[in-house]
């Protein structure tokens, strides 16, 4: 009978040794549920507010961009014979992309096996590791070394010029953003202003 009890108590005290490390094994915050869901929607707000200005940033950098292109066009087509007063619209599709400098080393290693029948197997293997090449700019800041920039793409064009109800005053203006700016014609409309 002390046998049964011993075994019995035994796997009680194991049951009780098992609950105790599942209870320390739960990970315990120091805050509440209540100040953990304050904290993430700060943190959250933070990382959304970051984003909306980081976004805003990028916008004005567009609009900018856009704003020194009509002005451009709107000079260079009030020039031409019979266009007279003109405003433009440009719209982008993307915006400015930097491209950095890729320092890119490659490992190459060829490996020939021969086995006891005589025959013989190569194994060619390449590996690539790409790291950037950053350098040091006038206010001692390291950054990634920049090689091209690519201005956004322009997604189309509108001209209203006072000379634009005449078919060969559009079709002038029409012929000029095409050839400087590689667009398609059906992204540029040209219209007569009122």
């Amino acid at each position: 009978m002390k046998g049964k009890w011993l075994k019995k108590e035994n796997m009680v005290v194991f049951a009780l040794i098992g609950i105790l490390l599942l209870v320390i094994a739960i990970p315990i915050d120091s805050k509440s549920g209540k100040e953990k869901m304050d904290s993430n929607k700060e943190k959250e707000g933070y990382e959304d507010t970051q984003a909306s200005y980081s976004d805003m940033l990028q916008a004005d950098k567009e609009m900018e961009y856009c704003l020194m292109l009509e002005e451009r066009i709107e000079r260079f087509l009030s020039s031409m014979e019979g266009v007279g007063e003109v405003q433009a619209m440009v719209t982008v599709t993307s915006s400015k992309e930097l491209v950095v400098e890729k320092d890119e080393p490659i490992t190459r290693n060829t490996v020939t096996e021969t086995d006891a029948n005589g025959g013989s197997r190569s194994t060619n293997e390449s590996s690539y590791d790409y790291e950037t090449i950053y350098e040091t700019d006038a206010d001692g800041n390291v950054i990634p070394y920049v090689i091209k920039k690519i201005e956004p793409e322009i997604q189309g064009i509108t001209v209203v010029a006072k000379g634009g109800g005449n078919a060969m005053v559009q079709k002038n203006i029409s012929d000029v953003l095409v050839a400087l700016f590689h667009l398609e014609a059906h992204k540029i409309k040209v219209v007569k202003m009122k």
